[in-house]
């Protein structure tokens, strides 16, 4: 018979010298003097030693068990000379005391910057034995440079403060004796088993999860984040320590493999769960070992370090970085998923309840019931004898409004390999799916949890390859299957009016869309095609339409599937990219999507990827300018009207409009205004802007430059209009002012009336910095500053080279993203368009155009967008004669020349960029200053 454990107590003995090869080669610390600089550079060394074993490729646990057993080794050691030195001076009687590991070191688990967690336990009060070792002990351990916390307290106070504190509880329940008296750790033990252990379960497992769902929320809500914390984070250590210690009140066990030996895990899950663990280990050790201190996010700065730390190399169609953060995302996901299993079953009622439950409850079909708020399939065999049920009980749950039991969630998952070809290719199974798309709620959650359960991945391979793919960027915030599910639900919402008070179009167009299922397939294979090198887009097409013919779509929804996948990103890049409002682009965007039922798919498909691909990329700007390309191309399509005649017609509508919202009164004025501003003008400006713009003109008779600044902070921008003649270099000159004054241009309109007046309006972002843009005292220095830059007094180039470069310190690592600068000859019959794609730095748009006016270039259009870390400005130019640039020559040195200047913009290192390993010091931390000495990079 197996003997039984204490769960409270060391599950074997302190560790010889020989069981740590790391102690063994250290030898004994022997503390004669100065003991914590002579601890301080024993750890040091230990550092050291395995530093090079991690780097020998040492799995996590080895590190981490190694690590504790030196630990261990330095606080006996201080103990004992402690206890020696009172006993020289003073006789030890019957004092008692015992020094107790808790928390993580109680588990075992020290990584190499973990705090250290001590709890000194005596029996009743403290005499001075106890206060002079336990002070003589922590003074020595804090001057080692260990974070070290405590705890001093007597056997009732612990149960005391564990009853009532749900942390001190927490600690308590993984602790290990370290030194002193033996016999007062294994009473604390029982004590703590018979009066805390057991007391209040039901309420502590109940707690524990309210933490824990806190906690997630706190660092993101998701394990899938491109910068994950791999402690607290979901997915993280913390999610098997929440588990383990409702596992220890629950089934009164120790550690994982009690688990197993209980049945509560089965030997896959246990193997799945302890390689998970292992991994996460491995990481944070290298995170520490990097570092120097004790850190827990997965910043983008130690990504590729620890990639290529732990051998992930470079391959055709994926960096070692994203193969290594792909592991990171299938290890956490075991972690979650098995965080959330043993909760599930401490939450569950008792047993006769749940096994009544079974036999009652409503048949709905064969071996499949609904039993109160939860569907339940209760006999394995039931998805033996017909795999397609594994599809069939997802649309059964989302009919019926209730939620997979857990046991179901595990067979489910325990037989999702069953859905072979021959499943696949059942019109059955094509039937369930496509009843799940199609039903008006929970088609998100339906779908979440058939790819977490493994039943979506293998029933579309072609979706399976995206599992945990991850995407090296800032401007991703979620590996593609996640992304690609959370944009499923973007559309759902949009669909159920979540945001019909911030996008009301969007949410009309919406409820409008007919087959709302090819929809939703689009969205789900709009990604499909990554990782597999080439255009995504057209490889995704592909695989949708093979996934459309094996689910009997017919030949218009297959046709349409593969359109909106094919193109899911056109509308985007045209809204923000391209001049919507030349009739030539509009008419080849209308043929392209064909019919008005694809546009409207299109348009909410965009904004749902958007969204979903970053919170930060949807924002009023998109919504204006996405918006506006949905109405004109509906319009091409309503009116039965060549574009450029209907264009023209809508300008002439808006001066009317215009003219009756200002009145008679302003006369000829009036009547020179809108004859002189171009067609253009009218279609892009807001119509509420254009009496003010109206003003600013007729004021610009009497004044060289008319200039007025507004703010609108709902929508996190102010605006800057400029009214004056034009002049060579003017958008340059008006950019480089406002770079020298600290301002983030986010979008900017040019207009040229055909007398030569100009009314420029420029976009000042809030998002980095709301008190500098709304800084009225600013705003007047700048005024001040463009009269002078424009009548020649002040030299610009000069201005801006006195602010001086932006500081980078404090700036977060972004992943490194090549410059580009293209140039487009046949987007626009009348202009030449630049694209330049760069990483976001403050005075890039002034570099550019500063640049193109020595080029001797003018600037008609510029679309600014910036997404996150990058910024994509687009321009649209003619040479000084007004002609587009055909020279090929030209046009090479136009690219070259931008690219050239942009260089030294956008290389300048974050803090912590390249680099890679470098060995610790003998303190066991890293130089102050994180920059490696060593390593190829």
């Amino acid at each position: 018979m197996r003997s039984i454990v204490h769960p409270m107590l060391p599950t074997a003995a302190e560790p010889t010298f020989a069981q740590a090869p790391v102690l063994e080669a250290l030898g004994p610390l022997l503390l004669d003097g100065a003991w914590g600089r002579q601890a301080r550079e024993y750890l040091g060394r230990a550092t050291q030693r395995l530093f090079e074993l991690h780097q020998g490729g040492a799995s996590g646990g080895e590190i981490v068990a190694q690590w504790t057993a030196v630990v261990d080794h330095v606080v006996r050691a201080m103990y004992e000379a402690a206890r020696a030195g009172y006993a020289d001076q003073y006789t030890v009687l019957d004092q008692r005391v015992a020094m107790i590991a808790q928390g993580g070191y109680g588990r075992g688990e020290l990584n190499p910057c973990s705090d250290i967690d001590l709890l000194i336990v005596y029996p009743q009060r403290p005499d001075a034995f106890v206060e002079t070792v336990t002070e003589k002990v922590l003074y020595a351990l804090w001057d080692t440079g260990l974070t070290v916390g405590h705890a001093l307290r007597n056997l009732r106070d612990c149960v005391r403060l564990g009853a009532k504190d749900l942390k001190v509880k927490t600690a308590l329940l993984d602790t290990r004796f370290l030194a002193g008296d033996r016999v007062l750790y294994k009473q604390f033990a029982e004590l703590m088993e018979s009066e805390l252990l057991k007391r209040n379960a039901a309420r502590f497992f109940r707690d524990k999860v309210a933490e824990s769902e806190e906690r997630h929320r706190r660092y993101g809500d998701s394990v899938y984040l491109v910068e994950p914390q791999i402690k607290e984070g979901e997915g993280g250590l913390r999610d098997i320590h929440t588990a383990m210690w409702l596992a220890k009140v629950k089934y009164v066990v120790h550690d994982l493999s009690e688990l197993m030996e209980k049945g509560v895990l089965t030997e896959r899950d246990y193997a799945e769960v302890a390689g998970a663990r292992d991994f996460l280990w491995r990481v944070r050790n290298a995170l520490h070992f990097l570092s120097g201190q004790h850190l827990d996010q997965l910043t983008f700065e130690y990504q590729e370090r620890i990639a290529s730390d732990l051998g992930y190399r470079d391959a055709e169609h994926s960096r070692g970085v994203e193969q290594f953060m792909r592991d990171y995302y299938l290890h956490a996901r075991v972690v979650n998923r098995f965080s959330d299993d043993i909760i599930s079953r401490c939450l569950e009622r008792s047993s006769p309840y749940r096994f009544l439950g079974r036999l009652g409850g409503r048949a709905i079909r064969p071996g499949v019931r609904i039993a109160g708020n939860e569907l339940v399939v209760g006999d394995p065999a039931t998805f033996r004898k017909d795999p397609i049920l594994l599809l069939r009980v997802f649309a059964d749950a989302q009919r019926h409004g209730v939620a997979l039991s857990t046991a179901t969630r595990r067979l489910i998952r325990a037989h999702a390999s069953l859905i072979d070809d021959t499943v696949r290719q059942a019109p059955a199974a094509a039937r369930a799916f496509v009843d799940v798309l199609g039903w008006p709620h929970g088609v998100y959650r339906a779908l979440h949890e058939m790819h977490e359960l493994d039943v979506l991945g293998a029933y579309l391979p072609e979706f399976a390859n995206l599992r945990c793919m991850a995407q090296y960027d800032r401007y991703h915030i979620y590996t593609v299957d996640e992304h690609t599910l959370r944009a499923v639900y973007r559309l759902e919402q949009l669909l159920h009016g979540e945001f019909k008070h911030d996008v009301p179009l969007l949410t009309s167009v919406m409820r409008d869309v007919d087959n709302v299922e090819v929809l939703y397939l689009a969205m789900l294979f709009h990604d499909a095609g990554k990782g597999q090198g080439g255009d995504h887009s057209n490889k995704g097409a592909v695989l949708a339409r093979a996934v459309a013919g094996r689910l009997g779509l017919n030949a218009d929804d297959i046709a349409q599937l593969e359109l909106l996948v094919r193109h899911h990103l056109l509308m985007h890049h045209l809204a923000t990219r391209r001049d919507i409002h030349d009739p030539k682009l509009i008419g080849e965007f209308a043929r392209t999507v064909g019919t008005l039922a694809t546009l409207k798919k299109l348009y909410v498909l965009t904004f749902a990827d958007l969204g979903a691909t970053n919170p930060k990329l949807w924002n009023s700007w998109q919504d204006l300018l996405l918006g506006e390309l949905y109405a004109l191309t509906v319009e091409s399509f309503e009116r039965g009207v060549t574009v450029e005649r209907a264009q023209i017609e809508r300008a002439n509508r808006i001066r009317e409009r215009v003219a009756d919202a200002i009145g008679e009164a302003a006369g000829e004025a009036l009547e020179r205004f809108l004859a002189d501003m171009p067609d253009r003008y009218f279609l892009t400006t807001p119509e509420e802007d254009i009496p003010q713009h109206f003003d600013m003109v007729r004021r610009y008779a009497e004044e060289p430059l008319v200039t007025a600044v507004a703010h609108f902070p709902e929508r996190e921008f102010s605006e800057f209009t400029v009214v004056t003649c034009d002049q060579p270099g003017l958008f340059a000159k008006l950019t480089g002012v406002l770079r020298a004054h600290g301002m983030n241009i986010g979008a900017a309109s040019i207009t040229t009336g055909g007398s030569g007046v100009v009314v420029d309006v420029f976009r000042v972002t809030h998002l980095d910095g709301a008190a500098i843009a709304r800084d009225d005292g600013r705003w007047e220095r700048i005024q001040v500053a463009v009269g002078k830059v424009l009548s020649g007094e002040l030299d610009v180039e000069e201005m801006v080279a006195h602010a001086g470069r932006p500081s980078i310190l404090g700036e977060k690592v972004v992943p490194r993203q090549p410059t580009k600068v293209e140039i487009d000859n046949r987007v626009s019959e009348d202009f030449t368009v630049l694209d330049v794609f760069t990483l976001d730095r403050v005075g890039i748009l002034f570099a550019i155009a500063n640049t193109l006016y020595h080029l001797e270039l003018s600037i008609h259009l510029a679309k600014i967008t910036t997404s996150v870390d990058r910024v994509l400005d687009v321009f649209y130019l003619t040479d000084r004669d007004g002609r587009k640039v055909d020279d090929p020559a030209r046009l090479a040195l136009i690219r070259d020349t931008v690219l050239a200047e942009l260089q030294p913009l956008v290389e300048a290192p974050g803090p912590g960029a390249g680099g890679s390993v470098t060995a610790p010091d003998i303190t066991g931390r890293l130089p102050t200053n994180g920059q490696p000495t060593t390593g190829n990079g």
